[in-house]
């Protein structure tokens, strides 16, 4: 149960980073679809 528990803290901690992330990326509005598609592809998540 112990190692379920800990799962479930890594992916609400990814989830928390993405949102923080996609909430960042919204004020950036002079970097193209294209950029942040190609950074994205980068990131090493594996949700």
């Amino acid at each position: 149960m112990e190692l379920f528990e800990e799962e479930i803290e890594i992916y609400s901690s990814k989830m928390r980073l993405l949102n923080w992330l996609y909430d960042e990326l919204k004020l950036q509005k002079e970097l193209s679809k294209d950029i942040l598609n190609e950074k994205g592809q980068k990131l090493p998540l594996n949700l």
